[in-house]
């Protein structure tokens, strides 16, 4: 004879079971997965390292983190990626189709200069049809790194990369 309990408890075992096994099928059913840098091209990390000046004793706000915007900035179709930094360079990558990406910062003149970046927005400031960059700055003790940065798209160069000058109002 089985007691209630041995029931109880093999009934549990069996849902358990089953339930894991349904967890696990999902799973495998995923919308998105995770692309290596080797194959997009997208190699940016917005690593901090804390030491006894830099942590989260000192600044409450340091693990807040960056940003990132998505803008046509070539005008081909296809959305391009930037990703604003704090200790690290902010990255424009270009979008060549197919999950591929180009680092082209350097080029366009958008690395944030040394700056605390923590936000960043797309906007066609002087109305001309290529999207502008705009970063957010903060955490310096200097108030001149403290100041937000307005890259203003200047279309295309020889290379079809875009370009950008820095708008001086906005520090």
């Amino acid at each position: 004879m089985i007691s209630n309990t041995k029931v109880s408890n093999l009934v549990f075992i069996l849902l358990l079971l089953f339930s894991t096994r349904n967890v696990y099928s999902q799973q495998s059913k995923t919308l998105f997965r995770l692309l290596p840098a080797s194959q997009t091209g997208i190699n940016f990390k917005n690593q901090l390292f804390e030491n006894d000046s830099l942590n989260i004793l000192n600044q409450a706000n340091i693990y807040n983190g960056g940003g990132v915007g998505i803008g046509d900035f070539n005008r081909d179709g296809l959305m391009d990626v930037y990703f604003a930094g704090n200790i690290v360079s902010n990255k424009l990558y270009l979008n060549k189709g197919s999950l591929k990406f180009k680092d082209i910062t350097d080029v366009a003149g958008v690395g944030g200069e040394g700056r605390w970046c923590t936000g960043v927005s797309m906007v066609v400031i002087n109305n001309d049809g290529w999207p502008d960059i705009y970063v957010c700055a903060s955490f310096r003790s200097d108030p001149k790194l403290r100041t937000n940065l307005l890259y203003i798209n200047q279309g295309l160069n020889k290379d079809g990369v875009p370009t950008f000058t820095r708008s001086l109002w906005t520090g």
